[in-house]
């Protein structure tokens, strides 16, 4: 009877969860639909602007043209550099400047950070050997777990490593923040990060890890390499840092 009675209390507890579990799902893939259809819609509106600015400037190098042909040429060239120009470091700087432009008109977008505790206070205090008088508050980024390599339109997962100790051995108030920069023919340009930038949070003593994900742009050039910063500070000492790079294929 006792088993015949938790399998019913199973079934109906399943029966009621499913339904929001369901509605859960459908919303989030709702929101990650609705956060696509903008950054097109974004990118857009940036590659347009680009373009016409292209446009003005080859039609005032036309006016010193000294024929119609030598007009019209210097006019599309101009429109042709526009379009490369509102690119600026490629179709990353656009990709990554219309999810930061989507995030902000709507703020319920930005994904939160996981947060996962891997080691308590007591083991952590005796693998570094943590002096609460010598040492105070004390935060160390070990190291940043992501691919080598991705592929164009890939979605890859940054986990970060740290170490976060109180001498009295509370939770850790630890501030957060994160850069993208993009690597292009040797050259570097600061991105928007995709995301919460800087952020605060309270994460309990020992070594936890910080997960957040990041797009690939699904135009991203093979040999594009995208390095990412974290950084973790506390008690307002100076930030332990640490940077990881993916090449996409």
């Amino acid at each position: 009877m006792v088993t015949r009675s938790l399998r019913f209390k199973k079934l109906v507890a399943a029966s009621v969860l499913l339904p929001f579990a369901s509605i859960l799902c459908h919303a989030q893939e709702s929101a990650n639909a609705d956060l696509d259809s903008c950054v097109v819609q974004e990118q857009t509106i940036l590659t347009a602007k680009g373009a016409g600015l292209g446009v003005v400037a080859g039609l005032g190098a036309a006016l010193f043209g000294k024929n119609k042909d030598d007009s019209i040429k210097k006019a599309a060239i101009g429109a042709a550099v526009g379009g490369a120009v509102g690119a600026a470091a490629g179709f990353a700087t656009a990709y990554y400047t219309a999810i930061d432009t989507c995030y902000k008109k709507n703020p319920s977008w930005i994904p939160e950070s996981k947060i996962e505790r891997t080691k308590d206070y007591a083991r952590v205090k005796k693998e570094i050997r943590y002096d609460p008088k010598r040492d105070g508050a004390k935060t160390l980024v070990s190291k940043i777990d992501m691919p080598a390599t991705a592929k164009a339109g890939d979605k890859i997962d940054m986990a970060s490593r740290f170490i976060a100790m109180t001498p009295d051995g509370s939770e850790a108030n630890v501030a957060f923040e994160r850069k993208l920069t993009v690597i292009e023919d040797g050259k570097e340009t600061l991105l928007p990060f995709p995301g919460k930038v800087k952020e605060d949070r309270t994460v309990e003593p020992g070594e936890n890890i910080e997960t957040s994900r990041l797009p690939i742009p699904a135009e991203a050039k093979s040999g594009t390499q995208y390095r990412y910063e974290f950084a973790v500070s506390m008690a307002g000492k100076p930030a332990s840092v640490a940077a990881q790079t993916v090449t996409v294929q």
